[in-house]
């Protein structure tokens, strides 16, 4: 039978299901069209979820943290977290503020390749002043952190040192078949004591001088842990050399008494910004003193800061350097007299031992007079700078305000009456006592060696046994009026000698340094000449 025709009838299509059903179809679906590839072999389950399904790698668990309960874990956790993190802080800041802990190790490779030229090389650097950030209203300002100031503290060379001495130590006791593993115990323990007795000795010397500002803490540190640099390469660089064998020798000390002084520099310059702060910035800024301070106080930092940075006071100091310079002027003065009577050159050490000998007596006294002159005759007073003056004059506070901030509100200004005062009491009682105690000391030490001429001057090993054998000075053959006699009776002689050159040194040193320390070690170094001057005459 035959069915009775009709219109033409539409196309038929499967309807698309909206979710996974669990009864599976009995026809393939048409393939889809942005896969003509896949064929009719696929699976028809993944066909039908690819339109909500698609980008969505893990399926159906691809939608884990929109789950109810995964919001819920997550904002417990969250909460959980910030919670801890407040406690942390809360509780941490009391010791350390660890906001400002991140401003020490805002570094860069730059500025960490510089600033480690500059610990082992200070000599030339300049300038050494911290670099401030002047806020909005022109009265607050803060330092910039490290990597914009190369003159600014840091924390991650100082951290990197330590760590890099413990390996380096535990590294040579490998090499030398001594190593274990309790080395990196003590080794680190022995830094922290040291470094912590050192903060703990600074923090007490600061206390008792008033001196008190915002990070002073983490400033010295950080300061502390630059020794670290100048003792690794120290260490390196004798071990190399040596082969091994320790940091003992000529290269191994050489190397030490240049890190140790180049170190010692480098403290003295950049701790002067937290052991000395300038009083004339109205105590503005994030370092600011208690007190003004008067010039009194104001050198008992100074010597505290020269103490810390040479671990020697600075009479000491004084002292060890016009020795050595005094030893080293005979050791010349016995060179230009071989070479002038062309005679072998022979090293005698008993008039080096005497002209160090009188450094170390002369070199105490000289400074305290240096001392005193300074404070009865102040060489620099302060005066308000032209700038400040003409802000004044136009009552502008705010121009007044950054002056200060940037330390240009005063300025040292040379008093001359003052200066010529101090050279001329210098160059007079100061210049008497000590060509009257040369004279003394010298005599009578001569006399009191007169028994070695019968020993000879030809061999230097001689004259080391001489000196060390305990009856060197035989002080019961000194006559004191003969010395005395001798003494007179040169000393115009000298005493017009010495103001043919001296005159000129004291005016330089009273008006260009501006320290007693500095004024001294100008002194020793001019002394070179002069020292062998008399050793000559002396001889």
């Amino acid at each position: 039978m035959q069915r009775p025709t009709y219109g033409q009838s539409p196309p038929l299509h499967h309807p698309v299901p909206q979710h996974v059903s669990t009864v599976p179809q009995l026809r393939s679906p048409p393939p889809p069209v942005s896969q003509p590839q896949s064929g009719y072999g696929g699976s028809p389950y993944q066909q039908q979820q690819a339109p909500q399904g698609a980008g969505n790698m893990f399926g159906q668990y691809g939608n884990f943290m929109n789950d109810p309960a995964a919001q819920i874990a997550s904002q417990f956790g969250q909460t959980a977290f910030r919670q801890g993190q407040e406690y942390l802080e809360h509780n941490v800041n009391r010791f350390v503020n660890v906001s400002a802990l991140k401003h020490y190790f805002n570094v860069t490779n730059s500025y960490v390749l510089n600033k480690l030229f500059l610990v082992l090389f200070p000599w030339r650097h300049k300038p050494w002043s911290r670099k401030q950030a002047v806020g909005p209203s022109g009265q607050e300002g803060w330092y910039l952190p490290p990597r914009d100031d190369i003159n600014s503290p840091d924390m991650y060379i100082p951290v990197m040192s330590v760590v890099t001495y413990i390996f380096l130590r535990t590294l040579i006791a490998g090499l030398r078949g001594e190593f274990r593993p309790e080395l990196f115990g003590s080794i680190a323990g022995t830094v922290f004591v040291v470094v912590g007795l050192e903060i703990l000795g600074l923090k007490l010397g600061c206390y008792l001088l008033s001196i008190s500002n915002t990070s002073q803490l983490l400033d010295l540190v950080a300061y502390s842990g630059y020794k670290f640099v100048g003792v690794i390469a120290t260490i390196s660089i004798a071990e190399i050399v040596n082969g091994g064998n320790g940091t003992g020798g000529l290269v191994g000390w050489s190397v030490f008494f240049y890190t140790f002084l180049a170190n010692s520099l480098f403290l003295m310059r950049s701790l002067r910004y937290v052991l000395l702060p300038d009083i004339s910035a109205d105590n503005r800024g994030p370092m600011q003193t208690m007190e003004t301070g008067t010039r009194a106080r104001r050198n008992q930092r100074t010597n505290f800061l020269f103490a810390y940075s040479y671990l020697l006071p600075p009479i000491v100091l004084a002292t060890i350097q016009s020795s050595i310079i005094a030893a080293f002027s005979n050791v010349l003065a016995q060179y230009i007299t071989s070479r002038s009577s062309q005679e072998p050159f022979v090293l005698d050490w008993v008039p080096i031992v005497q002209f160090w000998a009188y450094s170390i007596i002369s070199t105490p006294p000289n400074f305290r007079w240096q001392e005193l002159l300074e404070a009865s005759f102040p060489s620099y007073h302060i005066e308000p700078t032209k700038e400040a003056i003409a802000s004044a004059a136009k009552n502008d506070e705010k121009e007044l305000d950054q002056e200060a901030t940037e330390g240009r509100l005063v300025e040292p200004k040379l008093n001359k009456v003052n200066t010529a005062i101090k050279a001329f009491l210098d160059q007079t009682v100061g210049a008497a006592f000590n060509t009257l105690l040369f004279s003394m000391f010298i005599h009578g030490v001569q006399s009191g060696m007169a028994h070695r001429v019968a020993e000879g001057f030809g061999d230097p090993s001689k004259g080391l046994a001489f000196l060390l054998s305990g009856r060197a000075v035989r002080y019961e053959n000194i006559n004191w009026a003969v010395v005395w006699m001798r003494a007179r009776a040169e000393f115009w002689g000298l005493l017009k000698a010495s103001w043919a050159f001296w005159p000129f040194v004291s005016l330089v040193n009273f008006a260009m340094l501006k320290t007693v320390a500095a004024r001294n070690l100008m002194g020793s170094l001019a002394g070179l000449g002069w020292g062998v001057y008399m050793s000559m005459v002396t001889a």
